[in-house]
């Protein structure tokens, strides 16, 4: 099978010291050698452990990137597993197809757990490092209950209606943290893209070909 992903989606990203995460189209020995990768965490159902990668310990969770997938019977493992390696010195690589939702997810339960980050915090920082970070809806719920569960908290990040879709009321808070900052400093780039949020599940941006 091919895999063809937007660069954007599939570079390497460090989100902490010793943990990354990626899209599917990074996955190659000379990236592994270069940051010294000592696990792969492999998020996905359609991409297989690729023999090039050689030794490499790996994990294979079989998600599918869709709301109802049980991503949360994975999370403390995953977490552990990577807290592990991490504390040990080692350096893990999460991914996906395109690094957006099942991988992302991972990573923010892992900070929630073991960085002592509330997920409103997880996600901020994530996405300063890797701004299309875009957990489907499905994902939310259960990392809301995750943090709920590992925090003992009520939970920092709520479900909000907008246009008749759920969505993290995290999303309008950058929405709207961006248009204050535009305001303020009146530059000439008030007209360009802006944040909005995600109503639907993002496609992992996939092109597959057998």
């Amino acid at each position: 099978m091919l895999f063809r992903v937007n660069a954007e989606y599939a570079q390497i990203t460090e989100i902490i010291d010793g943990l990354y995460i990626c899209g599917v189209t990074s996955l190659n020995a000379e990236n592994m050698e270069k940051y010294n990768i000592s696990l792969i965490i492999n998020a996905t159902t359609e991409v297989p452990n690729a023999r090039c990668l050689g030794a490499i310990p790996r994990a294979k969770l079989w998600l599918e990137d869709i709301p109802n997938a049980d991503l949360y019977s994975h999370l403390h493992t995953q977490c552990d597993q990577i807290e592990e390696v991490v504390s040990q010195g080692g350096k893990v690589l999460v991914h996906c197809v395109a690094g957006v939702s099942r991988s992302a997810s991972l990573c923010l339960a892992f900070l929630v757990k073991y960085r002592n980050m509330s997920l409103r915090d997880a996600y901020r920082h994530m996405a300063s490092r890797r701004p299309l970070v875009r957990p489907n809806i499905g994902f939310w719920r259960q990392l809301i209950s995750f943090e709920q569960e590992v925090r003992r908290t009520k939970g920092s990040v709520k479900l909000v209606i907008l246009g008749g879709q759920l969505i993290p009321d995290i999303y309008l808070s950058a929405q709207n943290s961006e248009k204050v900052g535009n305001r303020s400093t009146h530059s000439h780039f008030s007209n360009t893209h802006k944040f909005m949020p995600s109503l639907e599940p993002l496609p992992e941006l996939l092109e597959a070909a057998a």
